[in-house]
C-alpha cells in the first residue's frame, strides 16, 4: 500500500463517515441538507489544499529528476 492510497482512503473514509453521522444524526431534514452542504464544502476545499501541496511536491521534485537523468 503507498502513501497516496492510504490518504485517499483516509479521505474517502472521513467523507463517508460525516456523511452517514449528519444523516443519522436526530435533525429536521433542512438542518440535515444544509450541514451537508457545509460539510461537502469544507472537503472540497480541504482536497483542493492537499491538491495543490501534492502538486507543489511534485513540481520541486521534478528539477533533481531531470538533473540526475
Amino acid at each position: 500500500m503507498t502513501a497516496k492510497g492510504f490518504l485517499i482512503g483516509m479521505l474517502v473514509g472521513g467523507v463517508v463517515g460525516a456523511g452517514a453521522a449528519l444523516l443519522f444524526a436526530p435533525m429536521k431534514g433542512e438542518e440535515t441538507r444544509r450541514k451537508i452542504s457545509d460539510t461537502s464544502r469544507s472537503a472540497t476545499e480541504k482536497v483542493g489544499k492537499v491538491a495543490s501541496s501534492v502538486k507543489e511536491r511534485v513540481s520541486g521534485a521534478r528539477e533533481p529528476v531531470k538533473q540526475a537523468m
